[in-house]
């Protein structure tokens, strides 16, 4: 029987070929989503009627929640397709369907020029674009540690959304620039256009690393042991009735990264202008600023994670983002450039507490012979449900209470019921190698999850 001791050996040059391959798709996918986010007032003028503009932004965020909803489909296709035939062919997907996406977004008429068919465009568009991301961070994290040693795991994975976050600081940079340099006008006449187009370039190199990739050691030994044992890949519905367990437990531990995430990456901007009255261009700095302090404190995040231990920081991490997210949304309310950076800055250096034990989970939490499909499911309905709509639910909330209170309180229901989760519930293994292999065995054993897997 192949065991886990009989993987090919992991070279420092695969890990490194590895991280960059992962980082380009993940940064595509999040330049996107942060161009949308900090462009949604520009969009809601320009791809909407203007007789209730409060109503329109409110479209425009209903809109980046509706791209979230589609991810869990996305995330099944694609990540049924990364358990049969390898995470190298989803992650070659995933970055041309979203970078020419992105790209043909900035070709898109106006409202004024096509009137509603514009919109539907558009809708199109962030509906595709949020099935091609569904397949992406959760198969690039799994080839992140797949082609990984089994030193500093959680330290390796939290590469994966350092992609993300690369990502974000280059919309934000390259957004504040341009606001610089042009005016508000040119910015809805063709500053916007400017933006999304240079999603499709920045695609286009990062499809040209991941040809150079391999597929991962650990699943290479998964279809050998399908041809040797004569298993089938598993369909959704083995996927759910095995893993629905994990699932849950891994989305109770998601929400509380997601949503602080999106209300920083997402929402934050929209707040600092439209309802503390902040310029756009120092809202935009601000969370410029807090993004680099983020890729550092995730990196941070994962290396203590491995030190302290998953289940102890990730508890602590609930606890702790509680209080961030009052102090940035009530500090921000002084409504100076500083007071925005420090607000925006806080809630970044601790919600990565938990984003570390999350974005490692992803792979030990689930088998390899369905570890793409089952955390896809996990991961996209959970940024779904609490990323997607973060910025909607902000935006009503705030708009409804006239207070940022309101939010907070949202925030911590979330944590609270994190904290439970994880106390009760979270089992991490030593070292994730519950995988096809021993499926396989435990099907010679009678085992009938791996007996329908066989047939």
């Amino acid at each position: 029987m192949t065991t886990s001791a009989t993987l090919p050996q992991v070279t420092p040059e695969m890990q490194r070929k590895t991280l960059i391959g992962a980082v380009a798709g993940n940064l595509v996918e999040f330049l996107d989503f942060a161009l949308y986010g900090l462009l949604a007032s520009v969009i809601s003028r320009i791809f909407f009627p203007q007789d209730a503009p409060l109503t329109a932004l409110l479209s425009v965020l209903l809109l980046y929640a509706s791209s979230f909803l589609v991810r869990p489909i996305g995330g099944i296709v694609l990540g049924l397709a990364g358990d049969r035939w390898g995470r190298r062919s989803v992650l070659m997907i995933t970055i041309t369907g979203m970078s020419v996406v992105t790209g043909l977004t900035a070709l898109l008429p106006t409202y004024a020029q096509a009137g509603t068919s514009a919109t539907v465009l558009l809708v199109i568009c962030r509906l595709i674009q949020g099935f091609f991301a569904g397949g992406e961070y959760a198969t690039a994290t799994d080839y992140i540690v797949e082609n990984s040693d089994q030193k500093r795991r959680a330290f390796r994975a939290s590469f994966s959304p350092i992609g993300a976050y690369i990502g974000t600081v280059i919309a934000i940079g390259l957004y504040t620039l341009l606001s610089s340099l042009i005016t508000a006008a040119q910015m809805e006449e063709w500053g916007w256009r400017v933006l999304f187009a240079i999603g499709l370039p920045l695609g286009l190199v990062g499809l040209l690393i991941r040809r150079k990739l391999d597929e991962s050691p650990e699943f290479r030994a998964v279809e050998r042991a399908r041809v040797e044992q004569r298993l089938n890949p598993p369909t959704v519905t083995q996927v759910i009735r095995s893993q629905w367990k994990n699932i849950l437990v891994f989305m109770s531990i998601l929400m509380s990264h997601t949503l602080p995430n999106y209300l920083i990456l997402g929402f934050f901007a929209t707040y600092l202008t439209t309802f503390v009255g902040l310029a756009k261009t120092d809202a935009a700095m601000a969370v410029l600023v807090s993004q680099f302090v983020l890729i550092f404190s995730t990196l941070l995040h994962g290396y203590l994670s491995d030190v302290v231990g998953r289940k102890r920081w990730l508890l602590l991490g609930c606890v702790l983002v509680i209080p961030a997210m009052f102090f940035a949304f009530t500090y921000a309310e002084h409504g100076t450039l500083g007071s925005a950076i420090i607000a925006a800055v806080v809630p970044v250096m601790v919600f990565p507490m938990v984003t570390s034990g999350m974005t490692i989970s992803l792979v030990d939490m689930f088998p390899a012979e369905m570890r793409a499909s089952a955390g896809a499911m996990a991961y996209n309905t959970g940024t779904a449900l609490f990323g997607g709509t973060a910025p909607l639910i902000g935006a009503a909330l705030i708009g409804w209470s006239g207070s940022a209170f309101t939010l907070v309180y949202y925030v911590a229901a979330v944590a609270i019921v994190s904290f439970i989760s994880i106390a009760l519930f979270f089992r991490y293994p030593q070292r994730a190698s519950h995988n096809a292999y021993q499926l396989a065995s435990s099907a010679a054993q009678g085992n009938p999850v791996a007996a329908r897997l066989r047939r």
